[in-house]
């Protein structure tokens, strides 16, 4: 009804032209009224890659010719009624469109245009081709980095619809130092474990997800430790000095001998590389370093570097070759104690003779004394020195009795040993308890306030536990030598008395420690002290016969 008024109006204007002498004038319509005009409707069509898509264009009324244009390109242009084909696009006689074996670029917006003398009628579709994504890390493949360097990584992606990025390292989801769009990544190298591959992934749910990045290698200096610190041996034997190294790039090692590199002709190198328990990719080099002597000298003793050194740092690892007795360690002694003496066990293992002992020992100050005052005075050592037994192996078990200690009292007591070739160690500070009612410290006993000056003081008091007789004991906390004797063999070789049928010979050594201080009456000196300890130290030889 609409429309035969238009042509009604053209009509009369028409008529009304000629009466006045003037041209015609042609009028064209350009509006699709709102869809009145087709049986269609606009479309968007969402497609995939090497599909083929109908582009519907149905006119209600005749018409001259019909035409299509993808965006401001021209694809075809026909009367109506005539089907054409062309290579890839077919045009139907109902004036739709086909587009067969669609590709990316087939994407945009497709006009239908219906062309007549009086009208021109416009529909507009739309393809979109989805496809899968497609990402691009840069930089990519492989990288070297120090720790502390900042690493930025951007990934530029292409698909339809547009992809979502995720981000990974060593396959765990990353959420921190993602910037802006989640296309660029920044890392800061702060661990060595960050090595490995870190990717970025996109996915627009089309087909599967793309994926890139980089491999990450981090640089880092040397980390380097001994096995031992200090190998005890003996002149004539094998001996192996080992060091690990963990770097990237690898290390290159020297081997120095109190300061000095060393001369190869004499020492045997090996340098072995450490297998991996994990079937993770490792990207740094675990080497272990051994230094071996076929036959030790005298002249091999002392201070052994192990320098490991890349571009990135050096780190060194010391280790002492010595012949030096081991430091000694305590044994709890299988005896009653008495008030006013204590049983010492302890043992050492040395390759060459051991000659004596230096036995140090002192009284601390129970809780209660320091309640009612401050402590400022260094409590200082006593020292004897005591002679060692003959011994077929190298192990050495020595008991010494302590007599004329104060009841109820706390001990401290270390011990060295010597051979000849010098002082061991000291042993760990073991912490004994005369019997009696005894308040014990909560302090530490190796506290500076009491002997800040003394070097043997550097290990820490051992704790305290009660014993079934009444004894309070330190315990020893150093690993048990692989080579110490039994506690039998050790009850074996101390002064209890063991029943025979033949004579036996029992030394006992006694100390009078609280004679000595009543003689002294703190009036004398520590040398004068010490003199008159070595003179009233008695050694008793007794024979006892057993039926």
């Amino acid at each position: 009804m609409f429309s035969s008024s238009l042509k009604i109006i053209a009509i009369f204007i028409s008529l009304l032209n000629n009466c006045k002498g003037v041209n015609v004038i042609n009028f064209e319509f350009t509006e699709d009224f709102k869809g009145r005009e087709f049986h269609s409707v606009p479309t968007t069509v969402k497609t995939f890659e090497n599909d083929t898509v109908l582009l519907p264009c149905d006119y209600k009324f005749s018409y001259g010719s019909v035409r299509w244009l993808k965006d401001d390109l021209l694809i075809v242009d026909a009367p109506h009624s005539e089907e054409v084909s062309l290579k890839r696009y077919r045009l139907l006689v109902n004036g739709s469109l086909v587009v067969m074996d669609v590709q990316r670029e087939d994407t945009g917006k497709y006009y239908c245009e219906i062309m007549s003398n009086t009208v021109k009628a416009v529909q507009i579709h739309a393809i979109e081709v989805q496809y899968p994504p497609r990402i691009f890390a840069s930089p990519s493949g492989f990288i070297e980095l120090p720790l502390g360097a900042l690493l930025e990584i951007i990934c530029e992606t292409d698909g339809v619809p547009q992809p979502a990025i995720t981000w990974t390292h060593n396959n765990a989801t990353v959420i921190d130092y993602l910037v802006g769009n989640r296309q660029s990544h920044i890392v800061e190298i702060k661990t060595r474990n960050m090595s490995g591959t870190i990717e970025c992934t996109a996915n627009n749910g089309v087909g599967r997800p793309a994926t890139d990045g980089v491999e990450l290698s981090v640089l880092f200096a040397p980390e380097i430790r001994a096995s031992q610190k200090v190998i005890y041996s003996k002149i004539g034997v094998r001996v192996a000095l080992q060091c690990f190294v963990e770097s990237a790039p690898i290390a290159k090692i020297r081997w120095l001998h109190d300061g000095r590199v060393i001369s190869p002709t004499r020492y045997i190198r090996q340098d072995v590389e450490i297998p991996s328990n994990s079937s993770a990719l490792r990207y740094y080099a675990d080497m272990k370093h051994v230094l071996i002597f076929k036959n030790v000298r005298d002249s091999d003793m002392g201070m052994y570097e192990c320098r490991a050194e890349n571009t990135i740092g050096v780190a060194s690892a010391y280790m002492e070759l010595t012949f030096r007795p081991m430091p000694c360690t305590f044994k709890i002694s299988p005896d009653m104690q008495s008030p006013t003496s204590h049983l010492l066990v302890w043992q050492t293992e040395s390759f060459s003779p051991v000659i004596e002992f230096k036995l140090k020992f002192r009284q601390i100050p129970s809780e209660s004394s320091l309640s009612s005052t401050t402590v400022t005075t260094k409590l200082e050592w006593t020292e004897l020195t005591i002679p060692a037994d003959i011994s077929i192996g190298s192990i050495y078990t020595t008991s010494f009795t302590l007599y004329g200690l104060h009841p109820a009292s706390i001990y401290q007591v270390v011990v060295l040993a010597r051979n000849h070739y010098g002082w061991s160690d000291s042993s760990k500070i073991l912490r004994f308890a005369t019997g009696g009612e005894v308040e014990f410290p909560n302090y530490s006993t190796e506290a500076e306030t009491y002997d800040a000056n003394n070097s043997n003081d550097n290990d820490g008091a051992n704790s305290i536990s009660n014993t079934n007789d009444g004894r309070i004991y330190g315990s020893d906390n150093s690993d048990d030598d692989p080579n110490e004797k039994s506690f039998n063999e050790i009850t074996d070789n101390s002064i209890v008395a063991q029943k025979s049928d033949e004579h036996k010979l029992y030394k006992t050594v006694v100390f009078y420690t609280s004679r000595a201080s009543a003689i002294c009456n703190n009036k004398c000196n520590n040398h004068l002290f010490n003199l008159l300890v070595d003179l009233i130290s008695v050694y008793v030889i007794v024979f006892k016969f057993y039926c």
